[in-house]
């Protein structure tokens, strides 16, 4: 019996050769420009536009803001009634507190 080399033992006497993929390669297609130019869907974008919508978003913004200072002047007046101690006079100091914040839109 003659003396097996290392790749016929591995083998088991089979000779070798190459495997072949199944899978195919993929092929390299171009894609389909309709598909990918967005010309139709979105109109094109000026400086004029952006700051046009910024200066609205702006104008909002500072109504909101507007809002938000007129509810927190009122609740600072509510909390002012609400501090004060009963007393004879309570009823004119109660009506001082809410005529100073009338007296304040009167000056402006």
């Amino acid at each position: 019996m003659p003396i097996k080399d290392i790749d016929q033992i591995i083998h088991g006497g089979l000779p070798l050769r190459r495997v072949k993929t199944l899978a195919k390669p993929k092929p390299t297609s171009q894609p389909n420009p309709q598909h990918i130019l967005m010309k139709d869907v979105v109109p094109p974008l000026s400086r004029g536009d952006f700051l046009n919508c910024w200066k609205e978003d702006r104008r909002e913004l500072e109504k909101i803001r507007t809002e938000k200072e007129k509810i927190f002047q009122e609740n600072k007046k509510l909390r002012a009634v609400m501090n004060t101690t009963w007393s004879k006079d309570w009823p004119n100091e109660v009506s001082k507190i809410f005529k100073e914040g009338k007296d304040d839109k009167a000056k402006t």
